[in-house]
């Protein structure tokens, strides 16, 4: 790869996405923008030796190394793991006047985006998170099981941020046991989550867009839970992070794991299947996957099927319309009012000389 090797003997690479989260890996030691820099940086790379490449298994390769990259920069600019800088003046705050409630209080990873941006729609972070102790912590994991298992990681890795935090202003015996031991359970979590490459069960969200044109190509061909979905994924705007919290109707839990589950099973059955038709359409199998909002070649999938956005061009058009109605009246009124005074004053000017001559 010529100069991009010398990146890849730095230990950062992306010759395929075990690589890539190695990279990831390493980059913690770094600062957030140095982190963020590296990342696109290398994902830009990726792309000219993808134009140079022609080996499918290479081809594969980087990009399953890309899209780890994408959704860890997707995860950041979404307001998830802000610079630690801003966040920790206030939670030295907390915890210097309250240390012993930031230790039992329930934690959320993510920081939350301003007001505006949530204006009628439900949270993205899974509630209930924290690390007092060893049975919280355990409850923590539980909240976060079949979720999407690179959030369930960055929540993880979240949490113990903030209980070694927590354990620098922390002075009772007992309070600092009980954290030392929910950061010992959720470390063993981090470290199976590695030795077990869960990452690579991650399912990607396809866009609305795409989900709308998956119904229109599989006609009749489509589940009531599918239906349901797109629903769901309608109500949150096409903001994935926020189905976290959405409930399924059909089930116990929200969609995120909802959708996890039901692409477990399709993922299994149709794991030899052929994706794509000689004319780069979905096929029949590939359909019933795109249908919640997800495909094994999102890249592919992306080129030759195009997004429906005919929900926002209708409001569009609708709104379109009424402005230009409302235009017309009020140009309508307008003109009246300049009629109406042409008149007053046509009349006013008869009638004057009318009134001296009869004086």
């Amino acid at each position: 790869m010529g100069k991009d090797d010398k990146k890849e003997d730095s230990g950062f690479g992306f010759k395929d996405a075990a690589k890539a989260q190695e990279t990831l890996r390493l980059l913690e030691a770094h600062e957030l923008n140095y982190r963020r820099l590296t990342v696109r940086g290398l994902l830009g790379r990726a792309k000219r030796v993808l134009s140079m490449t022609k080996a499918e298994d290479k081809v594969k390769n980087i990009k399953e190394a890309m899209e780890v990259f994408e959704q860890w920069l997707a995860e950041l600019d979404a307001g998830k793991d802000k610079t630690e800088k801003k966040p920790a003046k206030k939670e030295k705050k907390k915890e210097s006047s309250a240390s012993d409630e930031s230790s039992s209080s329930d934690i959320d990873m993510e920081a939350k985006p301003d007001a505006p941006q949530q204006a009628g729609l439900p949270p993205d972070t899974v509630p209930g998170l924290g690390f007092k102790d060893a049975a919280a912590a355990r409850g923590s994991l539980g909240a976060l099981e079949g979720r999407d298992p690179e959030y369930a990681k960055l929540a993880v890795k979240g949490l113990i941020g903030r209980a070694k935090r927590v354990l620098t202003c922390t002075r009772d015996e007992t309070k600092l046991s009980n954290i030392k031991a929910a950061i010992t359970i959720l470390e063993q979590f981090l470290s199976d989550f590695e030795s077990q490459q869960l990452g690579k069960h991650n399912n990607p969200y396809l866009s609305l867009g795409l989900l709308r044109t998956a119904h229109k190509l599989a006609g009749d061909h489509v589940s009531e839970h599918q239906r349901a979905f797109l629903a769901a994924y309608s109500s949150v705007r096409g903001e994935y992070k926020r189905l976290r919290t959405v409930r399924d109707a059909a089930g116990p839990h929200t969609w995120d794991i909802a959708r996890n589950q039901a692409l477990k099973h399709l993922k299994e059955k149709y794991a030899n299947a052929k994706l794509f038709t000689d004319k780069d359409a979905p096929t029949a199998e590939h359909l019933q996957m795109l249908l919640w909002a997800y495909s094994p070649e999102p890249a592919r999938t992306k080129k030759h099927v195009p997004e429906t956005h005919e929900d926002r061009k209708r409001r569009s058009d609708s709104s379109d319309d009424k402005a230009k109605e409302g235009k017309r009246e009020s140009d309508g009124s307008e003109e009246r009012k300049r009629e109406g005074k042409r008149r007053r004053e046509s009349s006013s000017s008869d009638g004057s000389p009318a009134k001296k001559t009869k004086e």
